[in-house]
């Protein structure tokens, strides 16, 4: 599903474009610009059950940031791909942190203005909608046949009440694919107790579970989970610095840097349909 009209400024503009952002996902633009994101998910997607072709087939990327995967589905021959997303990252559920204040750190439209200069670059036929995954429904979106959820769960106060507001838009044989980070000494201490650890500090981010808890929350939000994989390691993009600015003092700040930074976030995947009524 592509679009005649691509980007129309040449490497040069479209670097110093790219520059001009703060970037969430890694993407490759034409002209061989790259884009310089916290997580680089080039690497992980060909690990992950992405059919190879999804031609006929309308498709739904839920809290698409950058929109990696959202142009991935796009170039894989999907019908139809919608790119979900908030806007504005106060509406984000943040911990505590009031929405002033969050705006006035984070700002307004970092992550759609980053879209829409991927989607002019590729020309891709992605369509955006400012939306949070609580408030779907299928009455103005339509069903969907296949739907991908990257590392969202954990950034939800109430991941069940998402799920079954996604399994809302699902046509009744639809396939999600959830690719969620995980914990891994909960997934090696305990691998078959579905568990999960609330983040340590006011953030974007509360529950991170394990693997068990990863599939216990698809079951708990309406779906049967019938295959999973994992788990994998998401590589950091080029935003990550590659060492500390200072002296680690905490001893999960010496693990993230002594060890996740340089293999990666653990994260896993799942493929659920929806549960019979």
């Amino acid at each position: 599903m592509t679009s005649a009209a691509g980007c129309s400024s040449g490497p040069g503009e479209l670097r110093r474009r790219v520059e001009e952002h703060d970037w969430y996902h890694t993407i490759d633009l034409p002209g061989g610009v790259v884009t310089p994101g916290l997580f680089d998910h080039r690497k992980v997607v060909g690990r992950l059950p992405i059919p190879e072709s999804l031609a006929g087939l309308r498709c739904l990327d839920a809290a698409s940031a950058d929109g990696f995967f959202a142009f991935e589905l796009a170039r894989r021959g999907a019908a139809e791909v919608v790119s979900l997303d908030l806007a504005d990252a106060s509406r984000q559920d943040w911990q505590r942190r009031p929405a002033d204040e969050v705006k006035a750190t984070r700002g307004t439209g970092r992550a759609a203005s980053a879209f829409e200069l991927v989607r002019e670059a590729l020309g891709l036929d992605v369509q955006r909608v400012d939306r949070s995954l609580y408030d779907l429904a299928s009455d103005d979106l339509g069903t969907f046949d296949f739907v991908f959820m990257g590392n969202i769960l954990l950034h939800l106060a109430d991941p069940a009440r998402a799920l079954r507001a996604l399994r809302s838009v699902m046509v009744p044989d639809g396939t999600l694919l959830s690719y969620e980070a995980v914990s891994m000494p909960m997934t090696l201490l305990r691998p078959r107790t579905p568990t999960a650890q609330l983040w340590h500090e006011d953030h974007p981010q509360w529950w991170t579970p394990n693997m068990a808890g990863h599939r216990r929350l698809l079951h708990a939000g309406g779906w049967d989970v019938v295959r999973t994989g994992g788990p994998l390691f998401q590589p950091f993009g080029a935003r990550m610095p590659a060492w500390p600015p200072r002296v680690p003092r905490r001893p999960r700040e010496l693990v993230f840097w002594a060890c996740t930074r340089r293999v990666g976030g653990a994260t896993a995947w799942a493929l659920a349909r929806p549960a019979p009524e």
